[in-house]
Parts: C-alpha cells; sequence; structure tokens
C-alpha cells in the first residue's frame, strides 16, 4: 500500500511540473541555446541565438568593458534650445552646433552619454532575455536617436527599468528604457516596434 501511495505521488509531481512549464517559441532560432525558465516568464541571460550579430552583445552583457567596447556613437550637433527631447544639450562653452558624438538613451526623458563619458556608463541591472526582434521601419528614429536593426529586450531586475539595447550590424547604438516591465508592457513594446521575433517570448 504504500509502494502504491509513493508511485501515486511521483506520477502527480510529475504531471504537475508539465502542467506549469513554459512554452518554448513556435519557431525557435537555429542553433540557440536560449531555454527559458520555470519560475520566471523570460529567458536566463546565458541563452544564445546562434547569431553572429546578436550574440557577442549577450555576451557583454554584465561585463561593462565588453559592452562598452560595442558601442556605436552616434555623430551629432549640440543645441541650446531647452526643453526635452531634440539633439544634446551643449556643454558650457560650447558654440550651438558644436559636433558631438554620443550614445542616445530614449525614454521618458531622452539624454545622451557623450563619448567622453562612456567610461562612466555602469550599463543596466537585468534579470533575464524577454525578446529578441528585428526592428520595424515604422519604430521611432531620428537622427539624434537612431533605430538599431535588432533589439533585445531585457527585463530589469526588482525597480529597476526594462532595456531595449538597439544593435546595428552587432553595435549598440542606442538604449531605451522602460519603466513599466509588466507583460503587458513589454508585449505592446514588441508589438510597436517588431516586424519580426527572433526569440519570441514564451508563456506558462
Amino acid at each position: 500500500m504504500k509502494r502504491a501511495l509513493q508511485i501515486l505521488f511521483a506520477i502527480v509531481f510529475i504531471a504537475g511540473l508539465a502542467g506549469c512549464s513554459p512554452k518554448m517559441p513556435a519557431t525557435p532560432v537555429s542553433g540557440s541555446t536560449a531555454q527559458p525558465t520555470r519560475a520566471e516568464p523570460y529567458y536566463p541571460l546565458t541563452a544564445r541565438t546562434g547569431i553572429e550579430e546578436i550574440d557577442p552583445v549577450l555576451d557583454a552583457v554584465g561585463d561593462i568593458q565588453k559592452l562598452r567596447a560595442l558601442v556605436q556613437l552616434t555623430a551629432t550637433r549640440c543645441t541650446k534650445q531647452e526643453g526635452l527631447g531634440g539633439p544634446p544639450k551643449c556643454l558650457p562653452g560650447e558654440r550651438e552646433g558644436t559636433p558631438v558624438d554620443v550614445l542616445p538613451f530614449l525614454g521618458p526623458e531622452g539624454h545622451f552619454i557623450r563619448g567622453t563619458e562612456l567610461n562612466d556608463w555602469q550599463g543596466f541591472d537585468t534579470s533575464g532575455i524577454y525578446a529578441i526582434y528585428e526592428v520595424s521601419s515604422g519604430a521611432y528614429s531620428d537622427e539624434n536617436y537612431p533605430a538599431g536593426n535588432v533589439a533585445i529586450l531585457f527585463v530589469g531586475k526588482e525597480n529597476q527599468p526594462s532595456i531595449a539595447l538597439n544593435i546595428r550590424d552587432g553595435r549598440v547604438v542606442r538604449v531605451d528604457t522602460i519603466l513599466e516591465s509588466s507583460r503587458e508592457s513589454l508585449d505592446s513594446i514588441l508589438q510597436r516596434d517588431a516586424a519580426r521575433l527572433i526569440l519570441a517570448p514564451f508563456s506558462h
């Protein structure tokens, strides 16, 4: 009787695990090592796609020196105009239109890190990868905030924003800050900006 109860418990336990296991994307990336976690709705930072343009950026997350080395600065000109958005602001002593090289950050309040300040950038804290996608031609982009052709959407750690790294030719060209990190908010980013999912979100 005791043996029968043990077997029954084991069957119920295994069935329970199968029922709550997350689903993989319907069309997984060829060569991908991406495997979702059981407890959280995102992929671990060790996940890789097998795509040459993307994986070196994933390798650099958590190693700020490598990440800084992959930044492609945007050449633009500073402005003395006040207000949010637009070109980077001129520093004291700089004339209107002075050429500057910057890494753009797009979010509720867009801002820039200058190339001369890049060594002060400490990167970002992330729990995992939510999705990777080809960027739609309709996604926001201008001369000061260029979009990538691919983006990696990271889930922020507790009380930290989520981040979308815009990548072009294997280089980080823009960092998008997403303050609301709910699944609904992240899915809305994909619906708005993704032309095609390379690594799709998964669901329980």
